[in-house]
């Protein structure tokens, strides 16, 4: 594995050390593996350009990360942190879905530990932030079962995305442990506070049939595909996690602006990806890793795949060789 200060591929999410510095990538696999706080699925939708970045701040015992994406992202994960985590928009809020749900410039999203959540942004550059507030502090999250979209009143989230901008600006590159951090960390969270103190609205009830639930439905959609030794196809899916293939369709689109058959296929072509990119001394040639992953039209993937990454699966491996 490389190191996150320079280019590189990866599998995923957390548990790295904070880093008080903006790293640059070309790559979103790569920039990927920086991320922490959660465990994630992640399948970039579509690249308006090739770069991403990502900073990190320990405030006291706050952590802070800022990033900013080149292209569309689809991300389904669960909170790994012991307390909660607010994502912020910093740019394009409105072109978030988070949990099915269009999002706007006065809301967060709120994510305790162990809950599961979605984010969605089509095609479009953007830039976020997260705040890992501690365990012990009371935000009003603690009592929450699940992860759930914050409506907080007007001006609140414009004066989190400044304080963000100001913190990273003033903190960024200088070294941690002061007590400018300590005091940073203290103002983000009671700006968070204020927002997580709104209690949740109240669903509606429904009328009829009860439907069935779309977060179990895309949770165990997501066991089954990581449980796989090659991605199922969307009938395959709905099969395994026995729902029909309509249900599956409809919680797809709800959740991620996407049918099965187009998220399966991303996930695929990172999953090649990650291969091709590891070098591993078994890889041979693109042909041997396409049939292990089920793949057996080799011209239409490498077709596919130099669309979406800009770059054919041969060029991919033959960086490694």
């Amino acid at each position: 594995m490389q190191s996150p200060t320079k280019t590189g591929r990866c599998r995923g999410f957390g548990g790295h050390p904070i880093l008080n510095a903006m790293q640059m990538f070309d790559d979103f696999d790569a920039w990927a593996e920086t991320i922490s706080g959660a465990s994630l699925r992640l399948a970039c939708d579509a690249v308006e350009t090739p770069a991403w970045a990502l900073g990190a701040l320990q405030l006291g015992d706050v952590v802070l990360q800022v990033a900013s994406e080149g292209g569309g992202n689809i991300c389904y994960g669960a909170g790994t942190h012991a307390g909660p985590i607010l994502f912020v928009p910093l740019t394009q809020a409105r072109e978030h879905v988070v949990n099915g749900a269009p999002f706007d410039d006065d809301s967060l999203l709120a994510i305790p530990r162990g809950a599961d959540f979605s984010i969605r942004v089509r095609r479009r550059a953007h830039a976020w932030c997260s705040i890992a507030v501690p365990g012990g502090i009371q935000t009003g999250a603690g009592a929450m079962s699940g992860s759930r979209r914050v409506k907080c009143p007007p001006g609140t989230t414009r004066k989190i995305r400044q304080m963000v901008h100001d913190v990273t600006t003033a903190l960024l590159d200088r070294p941690p442990g002061t007590a400018a951090h300590r005091a940073a960390g203290k103002e983000l969270v009671d700006a968070a506070v204020s927002c997580l103190s709104i209690p949740a609205p109240r669903p509606k009830p429904s009328l009829g049939r009860p439907r069935l639930d779309r977060a179990a439905i895309i949770r165990r959609a997501m066991e089954a595909i990581d449980a796989a030794p090659t991605v199922p196809t969307a009938s395959e899916l709905a099969r395994q996690i026995a729902v029909t293939e309509r249900t599956l369709l409809r919680t797809f689109r709800e959740t991620f602006g996407e049918s099965p058959k187009k998220y399966l296929m991303l996930r695929q072509l990172h999953q090649v990806r990650r291969i091709l990119s590891a070098g591993a001394a078994d890889v041979a040639t693109v042909a041997d890793v396409l049939a292990c992953q089920g793949i057996w039209e080799f011209g239409r993937f490498a077709g596919r795949y130099r669309r979406h990454f800009g770059e054919l699966p041969s060029q991919t491996l033959a960086r490694k060789k």
